[in-house]
């Protein structure tokens, strides 16, 4: 009887459970998210909007880049059974008024601890991510390193409940180096990566002797304006909804390292609305809120089939009957005639509206907040 229920006994103590305590068990190599006392693997989006539809397709997880409406957005969480990767917005590791600033990060310190404790029992809070691509490649620079530290162990200290990560835009040598060698508190990291996302594990094995920590892919998705082949004169090309929604079907599938015994789990980008190069690059939705065929593709992944109307399936766009858009230099002022192919997989009749906007030249990532 004793034997007996050595093995019935929980994983974490009722006092932990009722905390809303989250932590990472390392058994030999392998790592598991704990969370009320049960293994959690991470099937969530990055976003903090339309919590309802991601419930509807079965995704278990969101991540939000900063800490605005953070008590709200927990407790909606909570009522749908969503956990929340809470992100900390910090500057650039080369903010110079910042990091080397002792009174600044003092004082970012202390705020920051009593904020953690607020939101240290919380239910729905799964962990936090303090920084997103800091940016962090220079091994001469030991201000920032000082500075995050303290702040990183301030937050650590105001909530002692749940593990802290970072977000590393794809798992670079630079980053690792100097995260392995400057900050060795972290918990986890998150991995921001699109078109080097098959590379992930070769990148991670080069670096486990000196800073082997578990990972979440913290975004992932078709691949970047900055990894696309461009046009002439030099602006990326956008592959169509439907070419996304096979793209995101294939990760899943076959890139994902699930068998990683480090992989904690995966967060596809971007469950939401925003601009970056284009107002549909990324997206699973409209300005609108209208869903494409990647909100379909995640049920699936997620294991779940969906009744509902589904969008068209998009096919070629030419113009001129020209489909390669290096062909397509055009005069101003002349008429041209544009055609594209697409079908409703219920057979419903469908309206086409078109809408020619500029190319966004001088546009910058992250100047328009998310919707």
């Amino acid at each position: 009887m004793v034997l007996l229920s050595s093995f019935l006994w929980p994983a974490c103590s009722p006092s932990e459970q009722s905390k809303g305590t989250v932590y990472i068990e390392k058994t030999g190599d392998k790592f598991q998210l704990i969370r009320n006392c049960e293994p959690f693997i991470i099937k969530g989006v990055s976003g903090e909007v339309r919590l309802k539809e991601l419930a509807d397709i079965g995704g278990n997880c969101i991540r939000t880049y900063d800490t605005t409406n953070l008590g709200a957005i927990l407790d909606e969480a909570q009522s749908l059974n969503i956990a929340v990767i809470a992100g900390i917005w910090l500057p650039k590791s080369n903010s110079k008024w910042f990091y080397p600033n002792d009174s600044v990060v003092a004082e970012t310190s202390q705020k920051l601890k009593a904020f953690a404790k607020k939101y240290s029992n919380h239910p729905a809070l799964l962990s936090w991510c303090l920084g997103n691509e800091l940016i962090y490649y220079n091994i001469k620079d030991w201000g920032f390193a000082r500075g995050y530290n303290q702040i990183l162990d301030s937050l650590k200290s105001g909530d002692p409940n749940h593990p802290v990560g970072t977000a590393f835009a794809n798992y670079g040598n630079k980053a690792i180096l100097n995260f392995g060698l400057k900050i060795r508190n972290i918990d986890l990291v998150y991995v921001n990566t699109f078109g080097r996302l098959n590379q992930l594990e070769a990148d991670r094995d080069r670096w486990t002797w000196l800073f082997n920590k578990p990972f979440v892919i913290g975004e992932f998705g078709e691949n970047g304006p900055w990894e696309s082949d461009g046009t002439v004169w030099g602006t990326p090309g956008e592959i169509n909804s439907s070419q996304k929604a096979e793209r995101l079907a294939a990760i899943y599938d076959s890139i994902l390292p699930k068998d990683n015994p480090a992989f904690l789990g995966s967060l596809a980008f971007f469950w939401g609305w925003r601009q970056e190069q284009t107002h549909t690059w990324f997206n699973v939705f409209s300005q609108e809120g209208e869903k494409n065929e990647m909100y379909f593709k995640l049920a699936e992944s997620f294991g779940k089939e969906l009744k509902t109307n589904r969008p068209p399936k998009v096919g070629l766009l030419s113009i001129d009957s020209i489909f390669n858009a290096n062909e397509l230099l055009l005069e101003p002022s002349t008429a041209h005639f544009a055609k594209v192919i697409a079908s409703d997989p219920e057979k419903d009749s469908l309206n086409y509206h078109w809408n020619i906007r500029t190319e966004d030249w001088f546009f910058v990532k992250g100047d328009l907040r998310c919707a």
